[in-house]
C-alpha cells in the first residue's frame, strides 16, 4: 500500500499526468468540438474521422479518460502538498541547525562581529540568539514556495470544475440581422454570418456587436470556433450553424406581402385546407442523364444549388414539388415564391458565476505569489559569533558572500 501511495504522490507521476492533460487539451484546441459526424469526415477526411470519433476527441472535455486523468491529477497534487507541507515545516529548523555546525567563512574580531550585526538589522533578518551565538534569518517563507504552486495548480483544477458545473449556458440560434437579449438586458445583434471565406475555405464565423442595457458600452467581434466575444461577464462562442430555407407569400387580391424563415417542416394556409407544406431544404442536386434529380442530403459548406423539397396541398390533391430558388407556387389566390435560402449561426452564450470567477483570478494570483516565492525568496541564516560566520542556504548565496566580504575589508 505504501508503494502504491508513493507512486502516487512522486513527481514522475505527476508529469505523466500532466503532458497527457496537456495533449488532451491541445487535441481539444485544435479538432472543432461537438460536431456532427459528417462535418469531421469533410473536414479530416474518412480515416482521420473514424479515429477522431473513436477516440472521442470531437468532444475531448467531456471524454471519461480525460476526466479520469483530471481525478488522478488532483489526487497527485493533494497527496504531493501533504507531503510537503509535513516536510516544509521542519525546513526552518533544520536550517538553523545546519548555520549553527557550519564551518566559520572566516574568523572576526569584535568591531568586525558587529558591523556583521548591525548590516542583518538593517536588511530585516530575524535575529536569535542560540547557544551564544548570533543567529539570523531570512525568507523562511520561501520554503513554503514549492507547496503553494502545488496547493494552487490543485485549486486551479478544482475552481476551473466549478466553473465548468456551475456556469450559466445558454444556446440561441440567431438570423442575421436579429438580436438576442441577454439576462442583465445587454443586447446581441448578428449583423452577418458566414460559413465560407471569400476564398471557399470553411470558415464559420459570426460578425457580432454587442451593446450594454443602458447603451454606455458596445463591443464587436468576428466570432469564430475558439474565439469568442466577451462582453459583461458573458462569453459569447460560435457553436453551431444552419441554413434555413426562405420563400416570399404574395396575396394579389389584397396586395399583401410577407417574407417567411423556415427552419422546421411546417403547413402554410390561409383557409386550413389548401396550401404549402414545407418539408425540407437541400443543399444541392445531381442532374441524371435521363433528366432526373437526386438529391445530395448534407454539406459542411454552403449551399450551392439549393432544392425546396415541398408538397403543395389544393382541391384534396397533394402533390410533391422540388422547387428551386425563384420559382413560384401559386395555390388558389396565394402566390408562394421560393428565394435564396439564409445561413445562420447557433450561438452558445456562457457566464461563470461572478464568485467563482473571483476565486479563478485568487488562484492564480496565489501560483504567481507562489512562484515569486519559489524563485526570488530563497531562505537564508548566517551564523555570527567571535569564531568567524557562516552562511547556510538552499541556494548559492554568492552575491550575499560578496556583500559581507566587502563590508569587511572596507572595516579593516
Amino acid at each position: 500500500m505504501k508503494k502504491v501511495i508513493s507512486f502516487f504522490r512522486s513527481m514522475k507521476f505527476g508529469m505523466i499526468l500532466l503532458v497527457l492533460v496537456i495533449v488532451c487539451s491541445f487535441a481539444g484546441s485544435l479538432i472543432v468540438q461537438q460536431r456532427e459526424p459528417m462535418e469531421y469526415v469533410n473536414r479530416y477526411g474518412a480515416g482521420a474521422a473514424e479515429v477522431i470519433l473513436a477516440l472521442g476527441l470531437d468532444d475531448v472535455f467531456s471524454a471519461p479518460y480525460f476526466i479520469v486523468l483530471m481525478a488522478a491529477l488532483c489526487v497527485n497534487l493533494t497527496l504531493c502538498s501533504i507531503t510537503r507541507l509535513t516536510a516544509t515545516r521542519r525546513a526552518g529548523e533544520r536550517l538553523r541547525q545546519q548555520a549553527l555546525s557550519a564551518p566559520a567563512t572566516r574568523t572576526l574580531d569584535d568591531g568586525q562581529a558587529q558591523r556583521l550585526c548591525a548590516y542583518f538589522k538593517r536588511r530585516r533578518y530575524r535575529c536569535e540568539e542560540r547557544d551564544g551565538q548570533q543567529l539570523f534569518v531570512k525568507n523562511l517563507a520561501g520554503f513554503y514556495g514549492a507547496f503553494l504552486v502545488h496547493l494552487s495548480f490543485l485549486l486551479i483544477l478544482i475552481v476551473g470544475v466549478a466553473a465548468v458545473i456551475t456556469a450559466e449556458v445558454r444556446d440561441e440560434t440567431v438570423m442575421p440581422g436579429d438580436t438576442l437579449t441577454l439576462a442583465n438586458g445587454a443586447r446581441v445583434t448578428v449583423e452577418s454570418f458566414r460559413i465560407e471565406d471569400e476564398t471557399g475555405t470553411l470558415d464559420y464565423a459570426s460578425q457580432l456587436t454587442a451593446v450594454s442595457s443602458d447603451g454606455q458600452r458596445r463591443a464587436g467581434k468576428l466570432v469564430r470556433v475558439n474565439e469568442p466575444l466577451s462582453f459583461e461577464g458573458y462569453k459569447i462562442y460560435q457553436q453551431t450553424y444552419g441554413t434555413a430555407g426562405r420563400l416570399r407569400i404574395d396575396r394579389p387580391s389584397n396586395g399583401s406581402s410577407e417574407i417567411m424563415t423556415l427552419t422546421e417542416p411546417c403547413f402554410l394556409t390561409l383557409n386550413g385546407r389548401d396550401g404549402l407544406f414545407y418539408q425540407a431544404l437541400y443543399p444541392g442536386y445531381v442532374r441524371g442523364e435521363d433528366g432526373s434529380i437526386t438529391l445530395i442530403a448534407s454539406t459542411s459548406g454552403a449551399y450551392t444549388d439549393p432544392v425546396y423539397d415541398i408538397l403543395s396541398v389544393a382541391d384534396g390533391m397533394t402533390t410533391p414539388v422540388l422547387a428551386f430558388p425563384g420559382e413560384t407556387l401559386t395555390i388558389g389566390e396565394v402566390s408562394f415564391t421560393m428565394l435564396e435560402p439564409v445561413s445562420y449561426p447557433g450561438l452558445r452564450i456562457k457566464r461563470i458565476h461572478p464568485a467563482v470567477l473571483g476565486a479563478l483570478y485568487a488562484v492564480f494570483v496565489l501560483m504567481v505569489a507562489a512562484l515569486y516565492i519559489c524563485f526570488f525568496m530563497p531562505p537564508v541564516a548566517v551564523r555570527v559569533s567571535k569564531g568567524g560566520y557562516a552562511v547556510v542556504s538552499p541556494k548559492t548565496q554568492t552575491g550575499l558572500l560578496l556583500e559581507l566580504e566587502t563590508l569587511l575589508k572596507e572595516d579593516n
